[in-house]
């Protein structure tokens, strides 16, 4: 293994002078001593010599002992993103230890508990102004979350996001979702709906980002009984004090409703958005279904999906734009088996005079299948509505509706990842805080990503590629002298450093 070397420390009673001898600078210990009233320099030995103004120390690495090894890599590549857009500045005075927890969960998620050991075993008292790590030191950071506008603080960063990235977006996703408590609850957990039915408080959290890039705007935590369609109103909002007057918002039909769309237009935005298959909304899609629409005409392919799109004229509360019904059949297909599934198991459990769940029911009559209310149910199997209030062609309102997929996988990273469903806090304005720190994290991982889209390297794959880039610290057992030693560089090491900024390299190689 292939080490570079950095001077740590020498004594506290003594220091190094360079001493020059025709072309080479020799570097000595000495320690002041005071003899017959006067201070002379007192020579102890010399501990090695400065080659293109870097010193070298003497000392067998074969032979030296191993104090301590230290992450590195990873918390490099995080800090630099960091200091790119200023994200200290913009967190008050708690800065530090906020960015400090944002590195851990994107390196290491854990407990408050547990993260001043974690701490210890990292150079992050290196890379951040944090002269000490505690458990109390911690929780006052995120109480000062409390204290601090949090709308103007990310508007401020968004502003630097721009900046930095030179970002010029044009359209935005918008999208809700939830997090779960047990046992007791804080003030901002009710039971409300979601997609999975669960009957148990929750928050809800909104998020906004750019549409290509994925970068965030800004994130807002609503209380858990709050209908996903109500939080827009407040979103809305946000995107005008973020300076963001014309564009293109994207949403998903869970959010969607006439007013939202009409307050808008109203604000000056575009819409592109999903329509739920209501009953006024089922006729027009009735008549479009009418034609057999799955052919190579209507034919919309995407990297993960194909849709037969059909687009025509539409109107919303008196808004002019456009629809286009979409059918997916691979869609239409696993729904259809899936349903089957679970019918075939209703048919056992009530013949075993067990319970079934409660929208089965519609599919029974008797102890057999209801074909009748299982032909209704399946005629708009794989079929989803989408409204444009720009006239766009059929495949772009597809592409950008369903380019809302990169907000869902925004909330698998903060859910996954970054665990940020893991609250281990009651008080309301805690919650809030965790929330932030996990914003924080995913902002760091999609400036990250960011910088790598050329490479084709997703933030995570390249966060564990820099796991292996440590610090060691060292003793020499002869000259006494310490050294820190960083790994050498792999070349995929090398080139995330170099997309992240290319200065990097030197920090790695003194």
């Amino acid at each position: 293994m292939t080490f570079n070397l950095v001077v740590y420390n020498i004594y506290t009673m003594s220091f190094i002078r360079k001493i020059k001898k025709g072309n080479s600078i020799y570097l000595a210990e000495v320690e002041n001593q005071r003899i017959g009233g006067k201070v002379v320099q007192k020579h102890l030995r010399y501990v090695g010599k400065e080659v293109d103004s870097k010193p070298l120390l003497t000392g067998s690495v074969e032979k030296s002992s191993v104090d301590k090894v230290t992450i590195y890599g990873p918390l490099l590549v995080l800090d630099e993103i960091a200091k790119q857009v200023d994200l200290t500045g913009a967190l008050g005075d708690y800065g530090d230890y906020l960015l400090s927890l944002a590195y851990a969960h994107c390196v290491a998620p854990d407990s408050l508990k547990g993260m001043s050991q974690w701490y210890q075993k990292t150079e992050i008292s290196n890379l951040l102004d944090i002269p000490q790590i505690t458990y109390k030191k911690l929780v006052e950071a995120i109480d000062s979350l409390d204290g601090m506008d949090g709308d103007k603080v990310q508007e401020r960063i968004f502003s630097r996001l721009k900046d930095a990235l030179t970002l010029c977006p044009s359209c935005y996703l918008y999208d809700i979702t939830n997090i779960y408590f047990y046992g007791v609850c804080c003030p901002l957990a009710k039971k409300g709906q979601n997609a999975e039915g669960r009957n148990q408080p929750q928050i809800q959290i909104g998020l906004a980002i750019t549409k290509e890039d994925g970068i965030p705007i800004f994130h807002k935590v609503f209380e858990g009984n709050i209908f996903d369609s109500k939080t827009l109103p407040d979103i809305l909002l946000h995107f005008k004090q973020h300076d963001i007057k014309t564009a293109c918002i994207v949403w998903d039909r869970g959010v969607s409703s006439k007013l939202n769309i009409r307050e808008a237009r109203g604000m000056g935005f575009d819409v592109l958005c999903g329509l739920a298959l209501k009953t006024g909304l089922k006729k027009v899609v009735d008549n479009v279904l009418e034609e057999d629409i799955v052919s190579m005409k209507y034919r919309v392919r995407l990297r993960s999906a194909t849709f037969f799109v059909k687009k025509q004229r539409h109107e919303v509360e008196g808004l002019r734009g456009h629809i286009a019904v979409c059918v997916n059949e691979k869609q239409r297909q696993t729904i259809r088996e899936r349903r089957y599934d679970e019918i075939d198991c209703a048919l056992k459990l009530l013949q075993e005079k067990k319970t079934i769940k409660a929208g089965l029911r519609k599919y029974i009559k008797g102890n057999k299948i209801n074909h009748g209310a299982l032909q209704s149910a399946e005629r708009y199997d794989g079929v989803s509505v989408i409204f444009s209030t720009q006239n766009l062609r059929a495949e772009e309102m597809v592409k950008g509706y369903f380019k809302k997929d990169r907000l869902e996988k925004s909330f698998r990273c903060m859910k996954s990842f970054l665990e940020m469903d893991k609250v281990r806090f009651w008080l309301a304005n805690r919650v809030r805080g965790h929330i932030f720190i996990c914003y924080l994290a995913y902002l760091l991982l999609s400036v990250l990503e960011y910088r790598l889209k050329e490479s084709g390297m997703s933030a995570t794959d390249a966060l564990e590629t820099m796991e292996s880039m440590y610090k060691v610290y060292l003793t020499d057992p002869k000259s006494k002298n310490k050294f820190v030693k960083t790994v050498t560089l792999s070349k995929k090491q090398e080139e995330i450093l170099k997309k992240v900024n290319p200065l990097l390299l030197s920090k790695c190689s003194v």
